[in-house]
């Protein structure tokens, strides 16, 4: 029994350090993309989580005044081990673009939901702001 109890209590200390890394690595990613991209006021900066059957999918995207994508950086797979990579697939297309086809009721990819999401948080603040 003392055994079980010391095991459960190495993993939880082996889950909190993770976590630590885990959060320091976020924080020193997202500082370097908004360094980036800082000196370009027109630039807006969203995240996002999306909440797989076994994964989860964060995605970091970099939009312009008129809503098209800049930069977009996809973190997917167990968080504690994986990291962002940019998809320059969805650079320089609309974020209405992907709403209107949730609208639809069109599959979307995981990705594409969460820009979607991206887009109506983005319409929610523009709407709160006035």
């Amino acid at each position: 029994m003392q055994i079980l109890v010391i095991i459960l209590f190495l993993l939880m200390i082996a889950q909190s350090f993770s976590s630590i890394i885990q959060v320091k690595y976020y924080q020193k990613f997202f500082a370097s993309l908004t360094n980036r991209y800082k000196e370009n006021s027109a630039y807006e900066f969203y995240t996002d989580v999306s909440k797989g059957k076994l994964f989860r999918t964060i995605v970091a995207v970099i939009i312009d005044s008129n809503g098209e994508i800049i930069s977009c950086h996809i973190c997917r797979g167990f968080t504690v081990f994986a990291r962002f990579k940019e998809d320059t697939s969805y650079r320089g297309i609309s974020l209405k673009g992907f709403s209107e086809r949730k609208d639809k009721k069109d599959r979307l990819t995981q990705v594409e939901d969460t820009l979607a999401n991206v887009y109506s948080r983005k319409l929610e603040t523009i709407t709160d702001n006035r």
